[in-house]
């Protein structure tokens, strides 16, 4: 797989991956197409919000689309004078009637839906039920149909719209790289001969190049064979060859491990979601923010986290310990490492020594988190795998990542994809592989749904890239969310 980016004046071809696998550099997505507008304003010819190509930007199907629906505007979507439809970052929904008396709440929706909130929406929204429809976009833990990254919507037409809707100065189906200076086409999508809007990969597999296969408009590898993957791996149930790393967790997962159930939090952050607070409680269901770094326990300055962040954190490792129970390992909470000071500045300002490179860890949208482990006493903070060669530290894995669990990490980090806002997971390179592997084999059990298994966003570097994941992620991963 290959990152193409397009520049008004010059073609260049990037590596999206390494030998090892998917390996998206941070703050991009591997694999995708680049529009290069070569500063911050719309592409030519665009008027960087409009419709996409073909459309008249808002006239709706004959009699609304229905709730779960793919949508570019709002007259698209169905709707009553009690609920009118609305286009939610890609997907039809109805307006609350008012606020929603509770989380989850169906006294202010249509039958098929629930009432959730959004930040920076007056009153509740009605997010429709996966069992009700269809979902154009992805079905959450509690079964709702929330946007994900191929979703996407007009801002012209449309009033709740901000991921890859031609905001930014994007086009319909693209939204900005995290540099500014660039937008990317979503999953799907690629760039047309004139460069100005991003349109579907693929409608059949003779649009796709030699050996590859259209799979939901995007090409792809063709679904492997139990004798068609190299030495060393194996054709998991997705269609993926992944690493063998032994038999995956027996199914079905719980049902009962959800939002409301089995001590299991809303990651669903409504109000207030920016701001900074303490990683309160400290240690609950699933982890462990103990001091490190020079902490105390009655001083943990490093623990200031964006709310949202908290919440999807706290929601991520119940179900993991929900889920889990029985599984081979040392099953115990999972350690919570560095993530901002309360005034937004990087761990260890405040003592004159910051910890992490510039524009890291700042305004609490970073943390750094332990990987689960077996043959451990817990979950702490600490190298999973041998890290020193010629004695000397190399501060990346050397050897194989003996100490970690795989399959408890990679259920982890699926269910941190839970949010559409995020951005990135880094971890090490060796350790890299193995997750991918276990959260393939994960999804393919139904332990994991939604985005992280059509297009996760977990990268690594198995060599040198320079993309800054190569060292310091032996003993804990990164975790990175837009905001």
């Amino acid at each position: 797989m290959t990152r193409v980016r397009l520049s008004l004046c010059v073609l260049l071809i990037l590596a999206g991956c390494d030998g090892a696998g998917m390996t998206p550099p941070p703050g991009t997505d591997g694999g995708v197409l680049e529009l290069m507008d070569g500063g911050g304003g719309p592409l030519p010819e665009t008027d960087g919000g409009g419709p996409p190509p073909g459309t008249d930007g808002g006239t709706p199907p004959a009699g609304g689309s229905r709730p779960g629906a793919a949508c570019d505007c709002d007259a698209e979507c169905e709707g009553t004078a009690a609920n009118p439809g609305v286009c939610v970052q890609g997907v039809c929904m109805t307006r609350a009637t008012g606020t929603c008396s509770a989380a989850g709440s169906a006294a202010e929706c249509p039958a098929g839906s629930r009432c959730w909130g959004l930040e920076g929406v007056t009153g509740g929204l009605c997010w429709p039920d996966c069992a009700a429809g269809s979902c154009a976009g992805t079905c959450d833990s509690d079964g709702s149909c929330v946007p994900n990254d191929s979703t996407s919507c007009n801002t012209s037409c449309a009033a709740i719209c901000s991921d890859g809707g031609g905001g930014d100065g994007c086009p319909p189906n693209a939204s900005r790289s995290s540099d500014g200076m660039s937008c990317v086409c979503n999953e799907g999508f690629v760039p047309n001969a004139e460069r100005t809007a991003c349109v579907r990969e693929c409608t059949m597999d003779t649009d796709c190049g030699a050996g590859l296969v259209c799979v939901d408009n995007a090409c792809r590898t063709p679904p492997c064979t139990a004798t068609s993957c190299p030495s060393g791996t194996m054709c998991s149930a997705s269609g993926e060859c992944v690493i063998d790393i032994g038999t995956p967790p027996t199914g079905p997962a719980p049902a009962d491990c959800r939002v409301g159930s089995r001590g299991v939090p809303d990651w669903r952050c409504t109000s207030d979601c920016a701001r900074l607070v303490y990683f309160d409680p400290r240690r609950a269901s699933g982890y462990w923010d103990y001091p490190l770094n020079g902490e105390t326990e009655a001083d943990q300055y490093r623990s200031w986290v964006r709310r949202d962040v908290m919440m999807l954190v706290r929601y991520a490792t119940a179900m993991v310990a929900c889920q889990s129970t029985g599984w081979a390992g040392n099953g115990g909470d999972l350690g919570l490492g560095d993530m901002s000071e309360q005034n937004g500045a990087i761990p260890g300002t405040r003592e004159g020594s910051p910890g992490h490179p510039a524009g890291t860890h700042v305004n609490g949208h970073d943390m750094d988190i332990a990987y689960y482990q077996t043959g451990t006493s817990d979950n702490r903070l600490r190298s999973v795998c041998p890290h020193t060669s010629g004695g000397r530290d190399q501060y990346h894995c050397v050897g194989e990542p003996n100490y970690l669990d795989p399959w408890r990490t990679a259920l982890f980090l699926g269910h941190l994809h839970a949010t559409p806002n995020l951005r990135v997971i880094g971890v090490d390179g060796r350790v890299g592989p193995l997750v991918e592997s276990a959260m393939s084999q994960l999804c393919a059990g139904g332990w994991i749904t939604g985005t992280a298994c059509t297009r996760h966003s977990v990268t690594y570097e198995t060599t040198d890239m320079g993309r800054g994941w190569f060292r310091f992620h032996h003993h804990h991963l990164h975790v990175s969310i837009r905001g």
